[in-house]
């Protein structure tokens, strides 16, 4: 696993690194940006547990000039990688019936188009999962430079976390946008997804202002917040967003049923942000809420996101 793992690492950082020469090949297909957001628990309700924090990181490569999905598969390609940091509530003292800390890396390769009004995307890869992950000793790193003092997950927490496994992945979305005025879209969406955690969601996002109108949009995994993807040049202003879903899970290798833990029937989630849209910087922050995972989890719990933007 140690040599597959580095090997899918490796790629990520290579292409990461080539991605700006790429984008200097004439004519055809380049290197076309990069876009993330970032999770945390802190940020949210000021707690670090559960859903701790991580990050969706996506590089886009497609025909040069190109701003939105297009209508042939495998035109626009995305590589992302996703980066979760699952901790107990009271991850210095775990209660007995709390989860096992967990540090998952997702690596896939996505294609997006756009047929007969509908956003469509598809991909596949892999999930590491285990202290291999290096997760959660990148945590105490850390913690051991914030100004707060953060607790350490101590060794023994850190020795029972979610153990070393690669989980083959599949992942699809379906969406599509109508448009209810001059300044507000709402866009419904389905959501599949089998792999370390096995599920089919529901949900929709209400978007009111310009920051994101056309575009390509993407799904952070542990939020539900749309990203932008591509830019299609949205106008300066205040934009607003305000989403919620619902997800059947079927399984999941974070949360295994031989340990005793018992998934809720459903997961929902809901979520609202507002992006600041200027001439060179955009920046977006918001809070997704996210209901109880397993059984015997007693609340949900509210995660902050962030991203900032500059234009050069």
């Amino acid at each position: 696993m140690r040599r597959l793992f580095h090997l899918v690492a490796g790629l990520v950082a290579a292409l990461a690194l080539a991605a700006p020469a790429m984008s200097e090949t004439p004519g055809g297909r380049g290197y076309l940006g990069w876009s993330y957001l970032i999770n945390n628990d802190w940020l949210g309700d000021g707690d670090d547990r559960w859903q701790s924090g991580g990050s969706s990181n996506s590089f886009l490569f497609g025909p040069a000039g190109l701003t939105e999905a297009p209508e042939d598969w495998g035109r626009l390609i995305e590589v992302r990688s996703r980066f979760q940091v699952i901790s107990p509530d009271n991850f210095t003292a775990p209660a007995a019936w709390d989860r096992r800390a967990a540090g998952v890396i997702t690596t896939t390769l996505n294609t997006h188009v756009q047929r007969r009004g509908f956003e469509l995307s598809a991909g596949a890869g892999l999930a590491f999962t285990g202290p291999r992950t290096g997760l959660i000793r990148f945590q105490n790193r850390l913690h051991e430079l914030t100004p707060a003092n953060d607790p350490m997950v101590p060794p023994f927490v850190a020795a029972a976390q979610i153990g070393d496994a690669v989980y083959p992945t599949l992942q699809g979305e379906a969406a599509r946008r109508f448009r209810l005025s001059d300044h507000a879209v709402l866009r419904p969406f389905v959501e599949v997804q089998a792999g370390v955690e096995s599920l089919a969601r529901i949900g929709a996002d209400l978007f009111i202002g310009p920051a994101f109108d056309g575009g390509l949009l993407l799904r952070d995994g542990t939020s539900g917040f749309a990203y932008r993807g591509l830019d299609a040049g949205g106008q300066p202003g205040v934009s607003l967003v305000i989403g919620a879903d619902t997800a059947r899970v079927f399984s999941s290798a974070l949360l295994p049923a031989a340990d005793g833990y018992r998934l809720t029937p459903l997961r929902h989630r809901a979520r609202a942000g507002v992006m600041f849209e200027g001439d060179r910087l955009s920046v977006f922050y918001g809070g997704a809420w996210l209901g109880r995972e397993f059984a015997a989890q007693p609340r949900g719990q509210v995660s902050g996101v962030l991203q900032v933007n500059f234009r050069f």
